[in-house]
C-alpha cells in the first residue's frame, strides 16, 4: 500500500455494499495499516453507537470484530479479500486491496 502509480496510490478500500446492487459506500481509503485500522475501528464503534437496536448476536459479532480487529484484518488480508470481512443483515462490509487518486494540491501531491 501507498506505492504510487502516476496520480494513483495504493489503498486499502473498506466499505459497504448489498450484494445484487450497483453501489458501494466507501468508509476508508487509507494508504496505511495504520490509517485503516483507526478508520476500521471509527466505522465501526459509530455504526454499534448509531444502532443501538441491533439483534444481540449481529451486535455480538460486530463486537468480536472490533475487539479482535487487527488479527481480523491481517488474516483477512492474507486471504481472499473477495469475500466480506463481515455481513450485517444483508449488507456485506469489504475490505480489498486498490487504487485511488492520488490528493493533489497547487499541482503537487500531497502523499
Amino acid at each position: 500500500m501507498g506505492q504510487t502509480r502516476g496520480d494513483y496510490i495504493g489503498c486499502y478500500l473498506l466499505g459497504t455494499e448489498t450484494p445484487g446492487q450497483h453501489d458501494a459506500s466507501y468508509h476508508s481509503l487509507a494508504t496505511t495499516r495504520a490509517a485503516l485500522i483507526d478508520d476500521a475501528r471509527a466505522f465501526l464503534q459509530g455504526f454499534l453507537d448509531a444502532h443501538p437496536g441491533l439483534p444481540e448476536s449481529e451486535r455480538a459479532q460486530l463486537q468480536s470484530l472490533l475487539d479482535h480487529l487487527e488479527a481480523r484484518i491481517d488474516a483477512h488480508l492474507a486471504g481472499d479479500t473477495k469475500k466480506p470481512l463481515a455481513v450485517q443483515g444483508g449488507t456485506h462490509l469489504f475490505l480489498r486491496p486498490g487504487m485511488r487518486a492520488r490528493k493533489k494540491e497547487q499541482g503537487r501531491y500531497l502523499e
